[in-house]
């Protein structure tokens, strides 16, 4: 095999993993094993394999349920699952089949059997569709064509690169039937958006891709998000709407806060026949994707190496200091949209290293409930810059008043009310550019 597939083992028997580890990699298969459950479905969704061979009896999280949850999400819902059983009774295997298995086998097993048993699962699942399934659009195997297409013939094009942010969390809240009804809407507005200026394929579960001839690529990447902002706290009950954020729990059972729905978009320039391949274009929007979903909100990444004269000017920078991770994000991302490059921290202390490398902010925006040390750290500024302050009550709001801050927004539990006052209150909206946020962590 030039390039091999990748089979995911779960079974809480060592000997079992040793066992099928030696017999698949003999096989020409890269293999990856869990020992439980919940390994099983974390593993799975970050290095999605080819296949799964599933023991049904494991701790933390059994087999049934994990099946269950990976048919769920459409990252993992279209692989081929076969169960691992040591039981004999047909109503476990049935029990397996309705949580979606494609296949089972007993054990102890014949290993000539069970490899052509993978080996047939492998051939069928190869002949998918070319238009994905949910969204009737090109799917990967069209967009690797196209991309061939344009790279033989030496066109200039940029490749966009889009995924939703937090998918996951919404997923496991509404379930899948809601995930699906997301991705829909996130395929009809780049539909919409795009039409005829640009390729659209629909890579899988919430990835999608757009290749673009146009010149004017950033333009496109704002329309897309502010046409999916337009539409997309209808996917979400109103109680959440209201709040700003999901209530969920994480893999170990606590209690979280999960951020709405966002787009991560990169762009890829292939100016100048600069890729030879469409390993390479994708390696580097894979890249870019990457730093995206690093920036809160809603954020694109444009390829750095674009040619000067399709740039823009450097923004404004706005020093956003706030604590609260949800709030900081919905902030950040508002900031940028109106035309600031947002430098987002939840302290005074990192914000004055951070000061050191970018200095001169055009604004400061800062949750007054932080205190005096704020106050202080504007005060000891070279040049103290407009000062606009988020304030939970009037007490706050007067001490910001009497600090220095030109106006007060109030920090209600609406985090949607809190952005358009954010916006109402802004000294002005300067020119937009490439660049995107920075968040910087307190480590």
């Amino acid at each position: 095999m030039t390039s091999k597939m990748r089979i995911l083992v779960a079974d809480d028997s060592m000997a079992l993993r040793v066992l099928l580890q030696g017999t698949l990699r003999a096989a020409g298969y890269e293999v990856i094993t869990a020992t439980n459950g919940d390994d099983l479905v974390r593993l799975a969704q970050e290095q999605v394999p080819d296949l799964l061979l599933v023991d049904l009896m494991m701790p933390m999280m059994d087999g049934y349920e994990a099946i269950r949850q990976l048919r769920n999400d459409t990252r993992t819902s279209h692989l081929p699952m076969i169960i691992l059983t040591a039981l004999s009774d047909s109503t476990d295997v049935v029990t397996g089949f309705d949580s979606g298995a494609d296949d089972y086998v007993v054990k102890p097993f014949n290993t000539a059997a069970l490899l052509a048993r993978i080996r047939g699962h492998l051939r069928r699942d190869k002949r998918k569709p070319v238009r994905n399934p949910l969204t009737g659009l090109p799917g990967n195997v069209l967009l690797q064509v196209e991309l061939q297409r344009h790279l033989g013939q030496k066109q200039d094009f940029s490749l966009i690169y889009v995924d939703l942010d937090n998918f996951k969390a919404f997923n496991d809240v509404y379930g899948f039937a809601r995930g699906d009804r997301a991705i829909q809407t996130l395929a009809d507005v780049l539909s919409q958006t795009v039409k005829s200026e640009g390729f659209l394929a629909h890579i899988g579960g919430d990835d999608f891709a757009i290749i673009y001839n146009g010149a004017e690529v950033e333009p496109l990447c704002r329309k897309i998000i502010l046409a999916f902002e337009a539409v997309v706290r209808s996917l979400y009950d109103p109680q959440d709407v209201q709040r700003g954020y999901l209530l969920g729990h994480d893999r170990q059972g606590k209690a979280c806060r999960f951020g709405m729905l966002s787009l991560s978009i990169a762009v890829v320039s292939a100016d100048h026949n600069r890729f030879q391949s469409v390993d390479e274009i994708g390696k580097v929007a894979a890249e870019l994707k990457s730093q995206a979903k690093l920036i809160p909100g809603n954020s694109y990444k444009i390829d750095e190496r674009l040619p000067r004269e399709r740039r823009d000017h450097r923004r404004p920078i706005a020093l956003l200091i706030c604590a609260d991770d949800t709030l900081r994000s919905a902030l950040a991302s508002a900031l940028r949209f109106q035309g600031y490059l947002p430098l987002a921290t939840t302290n005074s202390k990192v914000a004055s290293s951070l000061l050191h490398r970018m200095p001169d902010p055009a604004l400061l925006v800062v949750d007054a409930s932080l205190g005096e040390e704020l106050w202080n750290f504007w005060r000891k500024l070279a040049s103290p810059p407009p000062l606009l302050a988020i304030a939970s009550d009037s007490a706050a709001a007067e001490a910001a008043y009497n600090a220095g801050a030109y106006a007060s927004i109030a920090n209600t539990a609406d985090i949607y009310q809190v952005v358009i006052q954010l916006v109402q209150h802004l000294p002005s909206r300067p020119e937009i550019d490439s660049e995107g946020t920075k968040e910087i962590s307190d480590a």
